[in-house]
């Protein structure tokens, strides 16, 4: 994990994504006592992961702000577009079902 000391607070801090702490809360409320270590596990290692990633995102943002072409793993591609459409269906389908 991280040497940091976790907590529910932070956590939900550290997701960005209003949507996704809105999810990350239910997951904590809904969940039985416990599964609950699991469930905190698996969002602190999500948290991590965001953490690391962002100094490459921001870095990306800042070249499509500077009108600098992005590395070829993020060009348009029509695989891309098509996984993103799957993607897509499957995501309305899941609500529709909920």
């Amino acid at each position: 994990m991280s040497s940091r000391e976790w907590t529910i607070d932070g956590i939900a801090h550290a997701i960005g994504v209003p949507e996704q702490r809105q999810k990350f809360l239910r997951d904590i409320n809904l969940t039985p006592l416990a599964d609950l270590p699991a469930v905190l596990d698996r969002w602190v290692r999500h948290v991590i992961a965001l953490e690391a990633a962002k100094p490459g995102i921001q870095a990306l943002h800042a070249a499509a702000a500077a009108g600098e072409d992005l590395p070829a793993e993020f060009q348009h591609s029509d695989e891309a577009a098509s996984v993103m459409e799957q993607w897509r269906v499957q995501a309305q389908q899941a609500r529709g079902a909920a």
